[in-house]
């Protein structure tokens, strides 16, 4: 076998293993935004129990908690670091944005002592996560 073919083969061979090993690389980083979001729906099924049974300073330190962990999501998984299902959705960086502005208002309403306007600013929120939740699933476990 001559230099060439066996440099080329070489090549090939290396350049599949990189385009697996990519592959799986994305994969976890779906699976990992996957637990993000799970992380996050727990916080907002948190704050919304806090909301119902507790006072305006528990509930305002869980939804600042939910607040920390949309966040942190935001900040792991924008950029270049998109998740392939959402890498041509023109709305997932201003969906962050939305998000986290309800979030705001959230916290102010808490403040003023309007828990009905807080349980109202929240739900778009359970809505957002649950989407998030089912585009990102793993391929056997999505709707």
């Amino acid at each position: 076998m001559s230099f060439a073919r066996a440099l080329g083969r070489r090549l090939v061979l290396a350049t599949l293993f990189v385009l697996a090993l990519s592959l799986s690389v994305r994969g976890d980083e779906l699976a990992d935004f996957h637990a993000a979001v799970e992380q996050a729906a727990a916080e907002h099924r948190l704050a919304m129990d806090t909301l119902e049974t507790s006072g305006q300073q528990e509930t305002a330190a869980a939804v600042q908690r939910l607040r920390q962990t949309w966040q942190a999501i935001n900040e792991r998984f924008t950029g270049e670091h998109r998740p392939a299902p959402f890498a041509d959705d023109e709305q997932y960086p201003t969906m962050f944005m939305q998000v986290d502005v309800r979030l705001v208002g959230v916290l102010l309403t808490i403040d003023m002592g309007n828990r009905d306007a807080a349980r109202s600013g929240l739900a778009p929120i359970r809505e957002t996560l649950a989407q998030l939740s089912a585009r990102s699933a793993p391929v056997g476990r999505r709707p």
